[in-house]
């Protein structure tokens, strides 16, 4: 009883000693902004270096809210730069722009703080963005194979399997705005992809099914172009919904390939037996690819500064090159005539559906022209 007794009255004190901190320094920061409205520039700068106003330890500490930094650090650097101290005003503007990172000017503002703000590089030097989501297998063959002449193919067509040729995928790009709206990016993808094929050999009582599985790590490279980036409203924010279109190519690593489910059914039922069931082992599959990209989405600004990015994507790859080794369509003797499936000459199509979240980062620093 008694621990917790102590326990209550240390966060009573605790709770205390910082609304009564809070409160100093909201009643600093009202001075120091009474003071500029008066003209009293100096003033300004004396709160802010002397240590018994406690101004310092509530803009260091974690006493001010972020909306008060944002006021202190504009405050002290508009002071500085209307008394001819450049070097302490882009100090507090970095400071500023460290707690803001694209801090927008109002249209009140003096035009020396637009200046001063021309002199930097307030965009982020690099975004980061996560990406996943679910993929859809999209077959198209260039020439059909069967082992008998009678076979008929289908791909994807399995009614009672509400999960045929869907897969999944996860990315991470390293993306960089060129200039209004154009950006570039490029990263790591790791896919899964799968397609069913179902055969009939004599129709209608002698059938098979093969489900092909592939994972591939692919390097995305994209040029994209999004509305509205530096759109603002009435009130100058920026425009949150930024929707966009991208174009771009891959280079597709096939990590393995292998039939995860292959039997014909009819007749004398045959599954495919352990150690015929890797495409990749037995070579039969193209071990790299070359991919076109195109999509579209919509990305939305989170955060309070606005900075980072929710989206949702739709986009296609349309692969460029065979998925199937043709030197080695006939090696599978298991395959070809056990279950009576010979792989057709295909490029491995796939369109893809994600949600998406994307980190700003930024390092304020003055524009070349300026050092």
């Amino acid at each position: 009883m008694k621990k917790h007794l102590i326990i209550f009255c240390l966060l009573t004190c605790t709770f205390w000693a910082y609304s009564q901190s809070s409160s100093q320094c909201a009643r600093a920061l009202s001075q120091a902004e009474l003071a500029f409205e008066q003209g009293r520039l100096s003033d300004i700068i004396n709160i802010y270096t002397d240590d018994n106003s406690g101004f310092t330890r509530c803009l260091d500490g974690d006493v001010f809210s972020i909306d008060e930094k944002i006021r202190a650090y504009k405050l002290l650097t508009k002071a500085y730069l209307f008394q001819d101290n450049e070097e302490q005003a882009e100090d507090m503007f970095v400071k500023l722009l460290k707690v803001d990172k694209e801090h927008q000017l109002a249209a009140e503002d003096p035009a020396e703080l637009y200046l001063l703000k021309d002199k930097f590089k307030t965009e982020p030097i690099l975004r980061v963005a996560a990406r996943g989501g679910v993929n859809k297998s999209l077959p198209t063959v260039i020439q059909s194979f069967n082992t008998f002449q009678s076979s008929q193919k289908r791909y994807n067509e399995n009614g009672n399997n509400t999960g045929v040729g869907i897969g999944f995928w996860i990315e991470v790009l390293a993306e960089r705005h060129i200039s209004k709206g154009i950006e570039v990016a490029g990263g790591l993808q790791y896919r899964i992809a799968t397609y069913e094929i179902e055969g009939d050999l004599i129709e209608g009582s002698l059938n098979y099914v093969a489900k092909n599985t592939s994972n591939m790590l692919r390097t995305p490279l994209l040029v994209r172009y999004s509305l509205n980036y530096d759109k603002k409203d009435n009130d100058g924010n920026r425009v949150g919904f930024l929707p966009y279109v991208f174009l771009g190519g891959s280079y597709d690593l096939l990590l393995s390939a292998k039939y995860v489910d292959a039997q014909r059914t009819g007749g004398t039922a045959y599954t495919l037996p352990p150690g015929s069931d890797d495409l990749k082992g037995s070579d039969q599959v193209a071990t790299s690819n070359l991919s076109i990209i195109a999509g579209v989405g919509f990305r939305s600004r989170i955060g309070r500064a606005k900075v980072d990015f929710f989206s949702l994507e739709l986009r296609y790859d349309n692969a460029l090159l065979n998925y199937i080794n043709p030197d080695n369509r006939w090696v599978n003797k298991d395959l070809n005539f056990g279950i009576g499936h010979v792989e057709d000459d295909l490029t491995l199509n796939v369109l893809s559906f994600s949600v998406g979240y994307t980190r700003s980062l930024y390092i304020p620093r003055k524009r070349k022209q300026y050092r």
